[in-house]
């Protein structure tokens, strides 16, 4: 079986997990999705990481009769519930169209399924790659939390800000947001390859994640097994669930994909 796991950082960690257990599995990532449509060729599975990173090579898809799953993730499911106006509304119908002909799709939660109304798919994370989230020594002055926001709507800019007016004598580091934000205590790294996420981590002592939505709760386990203390909604957390690690989840993967792949053509 070859598959080609289209989407951004995670796709590569899938890919690498699959090929730990004996699958010919590459990744793909959105920047060079049309430099050669040759790379869906000869494939079993195309494997969508993010419902709106696979838009993108979905015409490549169909063209080639392809078939391919969507694993959808907590943006994926915000931007879908709300879509309701506009060219939000055009895009959704799309988003709609891919779900309905994917041969399988893959909810990291079911709040997410809920959440957009499918009674199919499947409940199944996607696996941390505990090589590269271990504990790491650091040598310098850490700084007290790390917190990410990439969107202030769902990750709640005025909570961590307030605490930082409240907690002068704390550092912190607020990830992913790209604006500007004018007090001492408070650093902004509106970004930060995903590979480089471990070393980002072995500088702080805390994670801390307040949401009003959260359907991909990947960074307070990768954070935990880098040795932070990790608050999330107000609750500590302090074990990684059996469902996220690679052993438990890929063999259940590998088994759908074999399925889908030995089904007739699309």
């Amino acid at each position: 079986m070859k598959v080609l796991f289209v989407g951004t950082g995670n796709a590569s960690i899938l890919a690498n997990q699959f090929r730990y257990y004996g699958i010919d599995a590459h990744a793909l990532l959105p920047s060079r999705l049309f430099s050669n449509p040759f790379h869906f060729t000869g494939l079993d599975v195309v494997y969508g990481v993010y419902l709106m990173d696979f838009c993108s090579s979905y015409p490549i898809v169909k063209w080639l009769k392809k078939k391919y799953v969507i694993h959808v993730i907590g943006s994926d499911a915000f931007r879908y519930e709300r879509a309701r106006r506009g060219l939000d509304r055009i895009r959704k119908k799309l988003w709609k169209l891919i779900l309905n002909q994917s041969q399988e799709i893959f909810f990291v939660t079911r709040e997410l399924k809920e959440a957009m109304g499918f009674k199919g798919g499947k409940i199944i994370p996607i696996p941390i790659d505990t090589e590269k989230f271990e504990k790491q020594e650091y040598k310098g002055e850490k700084r007290d939390i790390l917190y990410y926001c990439p969107d202030p709507r769902i990750y709640r800019l005025d909570w961590i800000l307030n605490y930082a007016e409240e907690h002068p004598n704390e550092t912190i580091t607020i990830l992913g947001y790209k604006g500007v934000v004018s007090m001492p205590n408070v650093e902004i790294r509106s970004f930060i390859p995903y590979d480089d996420m471990p070393s980002l981590y072995a500088k702080h002592r805390r994670l801390i994640r307040m949401t009003i939505h959260d359907g991909y709760p990947k960074m307070p386990y990768e954070a935990l097994l880098c040795g932070l203390d990790v608050m999330w909604n107000g609750q500590k957390i302090t074990r990684v669930p059996s469902e996220m690690l690679m052993e438990n989840t890929v063999p259940k993967l590998i088994s759908v994909l074999k399925e889908v792949s030995d089904k007739n053509p699309a």
